[in-house]
Formats: C-alpha cells, sequence, structure tokens
C-alpha cells in the first residue's frame, strides 16, 4: 500500500467528509429543501419563543472561553461518553462520581482545549496522521484487544486494526451499532491526538528547564546537611487577651496590608430548619395490619361472584406468594439457628414446617417469615472446583478474553469429562481452571463452612451430597464442582419472607408539607425573625456558611445542588426564604442570610476574622520585647531560660524539617535555624505557636557525592512536574473565561 494509503488515508475525518459531499452532491435538490425548512424552522422557533437569542443570554451555553462558547448539548455528551468509559473500566469508580465532580474535569479539558489550541496554532504544534497512527498502534490498550490480534500468530497486526475500522464505517448508516462504535474510534482519535499536541507543548516548555550542576548540589548540600541545635520558646497563650486593646485603625491597617486573604470566590450563609418525613404511629399500625391478612385467606366478592384469595400459610408456592407482596428482592434461604435474633431463634427451631412468625420488625422493614422447609446441612464441606471465567465476569476484573457462551461451551464439554471419569478433575483443573489460587492445586478449596463461598456455590455444595459433580454459574463465571467429604450435620430452616419497608404514608407526608409551608409563610412575614419563629413553633434553626457556587454538599443538610443553585441565583435576594423537598426524605425552610460577594470582602464582613490575627501579632511583638531583654541581661543560653522560666530543648534538623518537638509546625524557625551560625543565638523568631530563641550547637556537611548528575535529573523532573500545573494556571488567569456551569449542574 503506497504511504499515504498507510491506515484509511490516514485522515478518517477526511475520508468521512469526502463521502459525505459525494452524497450531498448526489441529493443536492432534496438537501437544499431539508436544509431550508430546518433553519426556517429554527428560526421561527427562534423569534416564537421567550425572545431571540439577540434578546437574551443563550440558554444553551455552558461556558465561555476567550470568545469560544461551549454549547451545553456538546457538554453533556462529552459527559455521558465520559462517564459510559468509566463504567466500563471500572464501574466502582464510576458509582462514586458525582455529575458536578465530572462536570468539573469536562470543563477544565474544555479550556485546555481552547487555551492551549491556541498555543499549539501559534507555536505551529501539529500531529499529522501518520504520526497518529503510529501513536493508536503503540497504545498498550489498542495492542492487547483480541480483535486486532492475527488469528495465526496471535500477535498485534495493523491489517486486523484497518480492517475493523474499515469494517465499522462501512456500516455507519445502516448499523446503530457500527455508527457508535466508529464515533467511539473518532473520540479516541481525537483524545490520542489531544494528549500527543500536549506533550509536544511541554516537551517545548520542559526544554525551556535546565538545572545547573552547582545549584543541584548547593540545593542537596542543603537538604542533607544536619544541624543541633538548642531551642526555647513562648507561647502566645501565655499573654492574656484581656490585656490587648485592639483598635479599629490597626484592624483596618492589617486589613490594608493584607488583603488578598479576604478574597472570597462568592459565598453564601444560609439558616434553616428541617422537617424529616417519617412513618408516624398510624402507618406503622396500618402497615402491620395489612401484612397480618396475608396470615388468613381473604373471601372476597367481584361483581356478584365470590373468590378466595389464599393466605400465605395456604399458599403451595411460598416464593411467589412472597414476590407478589414484597418491596424488597425475596431471596428464599436456610438459616442455622446462630444467624437469627433472639427470640425469633428460639421459637422458629421449635416449629415445624409452614410456620409463620410475625409480623416483626427487622431493619426498617414489618416482616413475615414462613419456614419452607427444614433440612440438615453439614457443618463444613470439601470441594475442589474448575472456574472457566469470560471477558468482563468479576466485575471487569477478569483476565480472560473468552467470550461467555464460550466459556459455558467449554465448562459443558469438561463437566461431561469429570462426570465419567472423576479421577480427570485434578489434571483438568490445573490445564483449564482461571481460578490461580486452587488451579495450580487441581481445583483443591479445601474445607470451608457456610457463607464463605459466593451464594450459588455455597448451595450446591451445602444442599448436595458428598461425590456429587455439578455446575454453579456465578459472578466469577462457570464451576464445575465436586463435593469430596461433608463434617457434621446442623439444622437449618428454609424462610421465605414478606418484606414491606415501613414508609410515610401520603397523608403523613401532606401533614408534614403543611407544617413547613405554615412555618415558611410565618417566617417570610414582613418583620418576622426566622430563628425566633423556629423557636415559637418548636423547631430549631441551624446556620451553615461559606456555600460556594460549585459545593455539591451542606453541612446539616447533606448534598442538595438545589438550595446551592437558589443561593447563587441574581435573582435571590438576602433574607429570601424557600420551600425546597430534600429527596422525599424531608422538606427543608431556607433562607439565605449573608451574600460574600465575589472579590475582596468588605472591612466590617471580616473585621472579627482579623481581631484574632492582630492580637497574635501584638502578642508576637509583646513577646519578643521579653526575649530581647533577657538576651540582653544574659549572655549564656541556659541563664537566658532561667530567666523566662522555660526549658531548653534539644533537636537535630535538616532543611526538610517540618516541626519542633513540644510546638508543632514552626517553619520559620527551622529555616532561621538552617543558616544561623555556629553557637551564636538567634533573634526572637516570631512562629506559629509562639516567638521562639533558636542556638546551632553543632553541624554536619552534607556526605560528598563524585557527581551530582543524579540530583539534577531529580530537580529539572520536580520542575517540569510543576511547569506543567503552573504553565496551564498561567494562560487559565490571563484568559477571559465565563463559567455557567452552575446554572446546569
Amino acid at each position: 500500500m503506497p504511504q499515504q494509503l498507510y491506515i484509511r488515508s490516514l485522515n478518517f475525518q477526511s475520508l468521512e467528509s469526502m463521502a459525505t459531499l459525494e452524497r450531498i452532491r448526489q441529493r443536492s435538490g432534496l438537501l437544499l429543501i431539508v436544509i431550508g425548512l430546518a433553519m426556517l424552522a429554527f428560526i421561527l422557533t427562534d423569534l416564537l419563543g421567550s425572545g431571540n437569542s439577540m434578546l437574551r443570554n443563550d440558554a444553551n451555553v455552558v461556558g465561555e472561553v476567550n470568545g469560544s462558547e461551549i454549547d451545553i448539548r456538546d457538554f453533556n455528551i462529552r459527559m455521558d461518553e465520559r462517564l459510559a468509559l468509566i463504567q466500563q473500566q471500572n464501574p466502582q469508580q464510576a458509582a462514586g462520581i458525582s455529575r458536578i465532580m465530572l462536570a468539573d474535569q469536562i470543563w477544565r479539558e474544555y479550556q485546555e482545549e481552547i487555551l492551549l489550541g491556541a498555543n499549539y496554532d501559534e507555536l505551529g504544534l501539529a500531529v499529522n496522521d501518520l504520526e497518529l497512527f503510529q501513536r493508536i498502534t503503540k497504545n498498550p490498550q489498542v495492542k492487547s484487544q483480541e480483535g486486532f490480534k492475527d488469528k495465526v500468530t496471535g500477535k498485534f497486526s495493523t491489517a486486523q486494526l484497518k480492517q475493523y475500522i474499515q469494517t465499522i464505517e462501512d456500516n455507519v448508516n445502516n448499523d446503530p451499532q457500527a455508527a457508535a462504535a466508529f464515533q467511539q474510534w473518532i473520540n479516541f482519535e481525537n483524545g490520542t491526538r489531544e494528549e500527543a499536541l500536549r506533550n509536544k507543548y511541554l516537551y517545548a516548555v520542559r526544554k525551556g528547564l535546565y538545572m545547573p550542576s552547582a545549584l543541584a548540589k548547593a540545593d542537596y548540600n542543603r537538604r542533607n546537611e544536619l544541624s543541633t541545635i538548642q531551642y526555647l520558646g513562648i507561647e502566645y497563650s501565655t499573654v492574656a487577651d484581656s490585656t490587648l486593646e485592639v483598635s479599629d485603625s490597626e484592624l483596618k491597617s492589617y486589613y490594608k496590608k493584607n488583603s488578598d486573604d479576604f478574597k472570597s470566590e462568592g459565598t453564601r450563609d444560609i439558616a434553616f430548619v428541617n422537617f424529616p418525613v417519617q412513618p408516624s404511629a398510624k402507618d406503622r399500625s396500618d402497615l402491620k395490619n395489612e401484612l397480618q391478612e396475608y396470615l388468613t385467606d381473604q373471601i372476597i366478592t367481584v361483581r356478584g361472584r365470590t373468590d378466595t384469595l389464599v393466605s400465605f400459610a395456604n399458599t403451595e408456592d411460598d416464593s411467589s406468594y412472597a414476590v407478589g407482596r414484597s418491596d424488597l428482592n425475596v431471596a428464599a434461604a436456610y438459616y442455622e439457628k446462630d444467624a437469627l435474633t433472639a427470640p425469633m431463634d428460639s421459637i422458629l427451631f421449635e416449629q415445624e414446617e409452614g410456620y409463620i412468625y410475625g409480623p416483626y420488625e427487622e431493619n426498617g422493614v414489618f416482616a413475615l417469615a414462613k419456614i419452607s422447609d427444614i433440612a440438615y446441612v453439614p457443618d463444613s464441606v470439601k470441594a475442589r472446583h474448575i472456574l472457566l471465567s469470560y471477558q468482563g465476569a468479576g466485575n471487569g476484573r477478569s483476565e480472560s478474553t473468552r467470550a461467555p457462551q464460550d466459556a459455558k461451551n467449554l465448562a459443558d464439554s469438561l463437566l461431561k469429562v469429570v462426570s465419567t471419569d472423576s479421577t480427570q478433575f485434578s489434571a483438568l483443573a490445573k490445564q483449564y481452571s482461571d481460578d490461580p489460587g486452587s488451579g495450580l492445586k487441581g481445583g483443591d478449596l479445601g474445607w470451608f463452612s457456610q457463607g464463605q463461598m459466593v451464594a450459588p456455590f455455597n448451595k450446591f455444595c451445602f444442599f448436595n451430597e458428598k461425590g456429587d459433580i455439578g455446575l454453579v454459574f456465578s459472578q466469577f463465571g462457570f464451576h464445575i464442582i465436586q463435593i469430596q467429604d461433608q463434617k457434621g450435620s446442623n439444622k437449618s430452616l428454609k424462610l421465605v419472607k414478606i418484606q414491606r419497608q415501613i414508609e410515610a404514608s401520603d397523608a403523613t407526608r401532606d401533614s408534614i408539607y403543611d407544617l413547613a409551608s405554615k412555618f415558611a409563610a410565618e417566617a417570610n412575614a414582613e418583620g418576622a425573625d426566622f430563628a425566633e419563629v423556629a423557636s415559637n413553633l418548636g423547631y430549631s434553626a441551624r446556620p451553615a456558611a461559606n456555600i460556594s457556587v460549585f459545593q455539591e454538599s451542606i453541612l446539616g443538610i447533606g448534598q442538595n445542588r438545589e438550595v446551592v443553585r437558589w443561593l447563587h441565583n441574581e435573582e435571590t435576594s438576602l433574607g429570601a426564604i424557600q420551600l425546597f423537598n430534600q429527596d422525599n426524605n424531608a422538606f427543608l425552610v431556607t433562607q439565605l442570610t449573608q451574600i460574600q460577594p465575589e472579590g475582596t470582602l468588605p472591612f466590617e464582613m471580616v473585621k472579627e476574622r482579623i481581631t484574632p490575627l492582630v492580637r497574635k501579632e501584638k502578642k508576637g511583638e509583646i513577646l519578643s520585647e521579653k526575649l530581647k531583654a533577657a538576651q540582653s541581661s544574659q549572655s549564656d543560653f541556659a541563664a537566658i531560660a532561667a530567666d523566662l522560666g522555660v526549658q531548653i530543648k534539644n533537636q537535630g534538623i535538616n532543611f526538610s524539617t517540618a516541626n519542633l518537638t513540644g510546638f508543632g509546625n514552626e517553619p520559620k524557625v527551622i529555616g532561621a535555624a538552617t543558616s544561623l551560625a555556629l553557637n551564636t543565638i538567634s533573634a526572637p523568631i516570631i512562629g506559629e505557636r509562639g516567638v521562639y530563641l533558636v542556638k546551632v550547637n553543632s553541624r554536619t556537611d552534607a556526605e560528598e557525592l563524585s557527581g551530582y548528575e543524579s540530583e539534577q535529573i531529580r530537580i529539572e523532573t520536580e520542575m517540569v512536574n510543576l511547569a506543567a500545573q503552573k504553565v496551564f494556571e498561567s494562560i487559565q488567569n490571563s484568559a477571559e473565561i465565563t463559567d455557567n456551569r452552575p446554572k446546569f449542574y
């Protein structure tokens, strides 16, 4: 194949575009009509709606970066695709990802693509199609795919890869699965190209970083030089707050000098009253009575015809009866006596098959438990198995590349062999089993008790006889099992349960809503005080502070993006009150009590925060003068300590030391000590917890190295990693960015 046609002409998108253009030429008349009608519909919809896009903010724009708008529909598509990918690769991780977390990730990606993309263009960085293909074929995930391997050699084949791509592209228009696969491939290509561009850009940044060997040596010596020090300190707490007066002018001076410390991203404070939706005594009683009705046959008359509803006691199919009347999954199981709670254990184990216990309350449900069977099962079982797994089994942890049906077919074949001749079991387990632990031992699992194995495996081993061989399916694959031995015998009861969740009725829910509505109305009356109204009605108003625009969870409330969006809505004014439904578990009445605007917070708003900081500064000055006075009257370190009434402490430190024994994190003290001359007492050092004096008794130089290349590499690596982060932050800070995500998530 000519070089320019190495992989679909090395340009999947170009070919697709050419094919599209050809189809347009062939059907130009029809397409023009369709396009014209579509445009007319679009214009009419926009004009006849709530105002056209020129007269209002575009409702579909999730953000804007340097003039480039990001459409919410494209944004959501990317989010959905990313979530699907994570679910496929790691279901457990996917379960822990919220919508707002995913939006953060996608939002950053869009910013990087737009901002760094401009830099790529300016620098002339590009990834041609040949380079893209080479990167794709070197990708471990691509190379490991069975479908891309040569069927003879078993090795990765570029021909197989190209055939796959061509196949899905050819079937884009007539096969939805192929269309989806092709789109995924295009997305993969785009992602690979973007990653390659980013790597090139960072490489260019990296080439601009250099650490001279002399600086590397100096850094090594500084980090590895060991000093032994003596120090003493007087904590700020020794100076009583009551002895210090702090004036407004001092507070304002501190505020002006440290204004950057009081910047806010724009937060909100609230007061709220929670109205939990809980079942009433009547709800509990009604549910219990409903279960009670299942204990006896019910005679009903419909349209003059009398019929009998069979009770739980008289039904011939316990499980089916329970399934139709339970809120939870019905899983009939055998229980030994110690697995049941008192008094259920002692009562049930004295009864015959068919006995019904309940209604009783257990773990938030009312239940009826029927003895469906009585069996005697072993205490422990010795067994061996052959596991035939498949791709995706075990929550994706299986390394097998088999299809599920292939695993089933192989399991059936091996089952026939071992059922005819069990002496072959061990050899076949060693050859075929996908359980690495037992497979090497001929499938031997040793002895195990009830509940140690997954449910289907456990059921076969404990409810069949010694010597039995069978096939069961679990989340790990297909198991060929042989019961080798059994010990002991315990009475077990098979219980089938009807379980109904104890929930608030609609009437109870409505009554709680009425209470919340009444409170909201009274609290919203002119001149009313939210906390006072709550107290008068017997409720407790609770605060929650510093709620940011992208916050997902509120202290005391939990996850509630609806509340957060309401708080940060431009139309929500200070003092506004709103009633929310909290996931049908509670009603929430919330008042906006404080608005901290974005930017530097006003002085009055942070005055109380500044007061202890200024007081700490004044304490530092007082204690510094006290230490200076002791130094002026005494020259010996021990005498200074005695004069001050404090103890001297000893410690070995280097530049990486963080803590002072007895005082905690004191970086200023450590930094001063590493540069202090030997046998010299420092000037007072104002630290985090107090004021200190330090004396260096000895200093051991770092061990001399033959060369400092490794130190150069280490520092350059740190610089590169930091640069990769800081470069984008720098570009981001200088960009014009509008973030509308709070309107959507």
